[in-house]
């Protein structure tokens, strides 16, 4: 492996001292294919009341990895972890705000949390619904009028948002998620986005105190 070759050093030293150094444990990771260390798959992860096996990796981003998952009764969701690598406060405090957002959300075109925890590797997670894909399959193969509708959908998930003080960021066919033409799509991966932490407080304090 290149890294191997660069440090002089066997893989499980080399993994030892990345973890040494991102003050992780060894065990949580592994060589990817071009010798980079990558987060290792959970094979489950728990909550109060729920246990999820994860399946495949169906999308990564800077700070984490998406998983499908069975719920154990059949039920597939899909499932967002932070790699503990990756997670800097700043990162850690983005993936804690869109949680929160994502979790309170009721617009029918915004991505809904419906579950949280930490694995037992204490690297934190949560749970979101499984979509077959992005609308990225969809570009340039529709007539007009079905455009149109899924570009409508989009701008009420994007003003609803927009109201809640949150500016998504990255807005592009594969954060736009979707179970086939006709149906029902939702704007995800809020990992970038701004928000104005006045309003996440604000609306944080007003649940808690109700």
């Amino acid at each position: 492996l290149s890294k191997n070759q660069q440090y002089g050093i066997d893989g499980k030293n080399y993994v030892a001292q990345c973890a040494k150094l991102y003050s992780v444990n060894a065990t949580w990771f592994k060589f990817g294919e071009a010798g980079t260390l990558v987060m290792k798959k959970p094979e489950q992860v728990k909550t109060t009341f729920a246990t999820y096996t994860l399946k495949e990796s169906i999308g990564e981003g800077g700070s984490g990895v998406v998983y499908s998952a069975d719920e154990g009764n059949g039920n597939l969701v899909a499932i967002k972890v932070l790699d503990p690598a990756k997670a800097t406060k700043e990162k850690l405090k983005r993936f804690e705000n869109e949680y929160r957002f994502c979790s309170r959300n009721k617009h029918p075109n915004i991505i809904t949390v419906l579950d949280h925890g930490l694995t037992e590797e204490q690297a934190s997670f949560f749970v979101m619904p499984l979509y077959k894909g992005s609308i990225r399959e969809l570009v340039g193969k529709l007539p007009p009028r079905e455009a149109l509708t899924i570009f409508e959908k989009i701008l009420d998930g994007v003003d609803a948002a927009h109201k809640l003080g949150v500016t998504h960021r990255d807005l592009k066919p594969e954060n736009i998620l979707s179970n086939g033409p006709g149906a029902d799509l939702v704007i995800a991966d809020f990992g970038i986005a701004e928000f104005e932490e006045e309003e996440i407080f604000t609306a944080v304090e007003t649940k808690d105190g109700a």
